[in-house]
């Protein structure tokens, strides 16, 4: 795990997409990190999820990791990120009881949909070019969770962009559920205008910044 302390009063939990590191390609997400210290908006804590063998050893999942449920290992390993979190908030963050948001890219995004509900002190997740990756658990999770869902994702992403069409008609507790939609951006929201997009998607869902260039 690294994490960019701050005196904020709040944690962002980031859950890196199954492809990268906990930085990030390059560097995204410790760009990130030190772009929210410096500004003392929040603490990013990111870490590094188990990666899939991208092997089919398990017939009910498209992925494994050493033969055991990569699925499971991904969830509890963002739910062991939070739990650190929360136990180290005052040298985080300066706060024992701080406001904590969880953000997840890609698979990342699927495994903090499906958490999401078991803490309460989680009041906003962002979802980023999300896919279902963990399966039944994402669903289950993410409609019961009950604070604010800000999903964005990229024009040229088909498979995000029929997930959020999927959940646009579903049902949920959430006291919200927000879509935008980023334009000329395919999965990865590769380049430099693209990383920037990204960047702004923090703010849009952790500090209500609607001055980006993403359509509603």
């Amino acid at each position: 795990m690294t994490a960019y302390p701050t005196g904020s009063g709040a944690i962002v939990v980031n859950s890196p997409g199954s492809g990268e590191l906990k930085d990030g390609r390059e560097n995204r997400w410790k760009n990130l990190g030190q772009h929210l210290q410096k500004r003392d908006l929040a603490t990013l804590v990111t870490y590094n999820a188990p990666r899939p063998d991208f092997q089919v050893q398990l017939e009910w999942e498209p992925y494994s990791y050493r033969g055991a449920s990569w699925n499971k290992l991904l969830i509890e390993s963002l739910c062991h990120t939070i739990d650190w979190a929360l136990a180290n908030s005052m040298q985080l963050c300066g706060n024992e009881t701080p406001v904590i948001y969880l953000a997840g890219f890609s698979s990342g995004g699927s495994a903090v949909g499906a958490v999401s509900h078991r803490y309460p002190s989680v009041k906003r997740i962002l979802l980023l070019s999300t896919y279902d990756s963990v399966g039944d658990p994402f669903y289950e999770g993410v409609t019961a969770f009950t604070g604010d869902i800000y999903l964005v994702y990229g024009d040229q992403d088909e498979m995000a962009g029929y997930l959020a069409r999927i959940l646009r008609t579903g049902k949920f507790a959430a006291n919200s559920f927000l879509v935008r939609e980023a334009p000329e951006c395919g999965h990865r929201f590769d380049g430099e205008a693209n990383t920037k997009l990204l960047t702004q998607a923090f703010h849009w869902a952790f500090e209500g910044d609607n001055s980006q260039p993403i359509d509603s």
